[in-house]
């Protein structure tokens, strides 16, 4: 065998290894890129907080009312109906036949533990392994999560575009100014992107090639339920928020426009529940009081309702649903190891 031969024949292996070098330094690098911005969130969430007791923490937490977190809790579990729209819908555009409990189990499961553990963790990792056992193949479950994906950006885009051009959002100051342009016309360009997406499901019906793989636009209904579902999703996730502030303290508008920021940095950058960058932007967008004022009540007012949202639309549902997939794998185990009846 000549050298030539030899070098051809060992190409291959250094080409694999390279590529593999190359996407461990890329995930390095992402994980490295989302541990700075929890470390920056945190460094500023705790500036934000260096004259907040714990008394006054636990004292807050005292002042909601029990008759709001009850309604807080129950507009959750209406919210967490709502969700199972985006798989149903999902499942349906994939025209694939599967009973609706099962798809309402998968969404309640995926999105409760992604919103604690992440989307990369939570909520696509589950997803394969439970639609993977219920007969989606590799490419089905990709588009699955895609159009997941796309629910949820078509719905942000079109409550964010409603939000600023109809409703009366008021930012703080200090971020108002920062803005080149008035609100408005951010609102205006989130619905002129809403109406482009719909106008190419209603005309276009040519399959798109993304990441090596062909996808089919969903037709102009299908289309218009993602937005419904997905918006429906965001009004009602922020005003369980809202429900647990003290009257007077900010508008819901403010508060959609404050969570759905906090959401879109959140899931951009695939932060694990948000781990302290939903919370810092939070309480700067929704704490009008500004760090200087000597008034601390609505910095704590907005603090506590923050601390209760997280407990009760993450970690109540989360343990829930820690519950219902350990139930769902012990059944799924006691299934795979009952014996088969023989054929004669």
């Amino acid at each position: 065998m000549t050298d030539l031969e030899s070098e051809l024949q060992r190409s291959p292996d250094k080409n694999k290894t390279a590529a593999r070098g190359l996407h461990l330094s890329k995930e390095i690098g992402k994980y490295a890129l989302i541990a700075l911005v929890v470390l920056f969130a945190l460094n500023l969430l705790t500036k934000k907080l260096k004259d907040i007791t714990w008394a006054q923490v636990v004292e807050g937490l005292q002042t909601i009312s029990p008759w709001n977190i009850a309604l807080a809790v129950l507009v959750t579990i209406l919210n967490f109906i709502v969700l199972t729209g985006y798989d149903l819908l999902a499942v349906r555009y994939l025209r694939k036949e599967l009973p609706v409990r099962k798809v309402m189990m998968g969404a309640v499961i995926g999105y409760a533990l992604s919103n604690v553990f992440g989307w990369l963790i939570g909520g696509t990792a589950l997803r394969y392994r439970l639609y993977s056992r219920w007969g989606f193949s590799l490419i089905e479950v990709v588009a699955f999560i895609s159009f997941l994906s796309v629910t949820f950006w078509s719905g942000m885009f079109l409550l964010a575009g409603i939000a600023f051009v109809m409703l009366p959002v008021e930012l703080p100051q200090q971020y108002a100014e920062a803005f080149y342009f008035p609100p408005k016309v951010f609102g205006w360009f989130f619905l002129s992107g809403v109406a482009l997406y719909l106008t190419l499901t209603a005309v276009y019906r040519k399959p798109i090639k993304l990441g090596g793989n062909l996808y089919q636009l969903p037709p102009l209904g299908l289309s218009c339920l993602q937005l419904t579902i997905s918006a429906l999703d965001f009004a009602l996730a922020s005003y369980v928020l809202y429900l647990l502030l003290p009257e007077g303290v900010t508008s819901y508008p403010n508060v959609l426009v404050a969570y759905m920021a906090g959401m879109v940095v959140t899931v951009t950058l695939h932060v694990p529940g948000g781990g302290g960058v939903l919370d810092t932007i939070l309480l700067h967008l929704l704490d009008s009081s500004g760090d200087d004022s000597a008034d601390q009540s609505v910095k704590v007012a907005v603090i506590c309702a923050i601390v209760m949202f997280r407990v009760i639309y993450y970690l109540l549902p989360a343990i829930v649903s820690g519950f219902l997939l350990l139930y769902h794998e012990l059944t799924e185990m006691g299934v795979s190891k009952t014996p088969q009846p023989e054929n004669d």
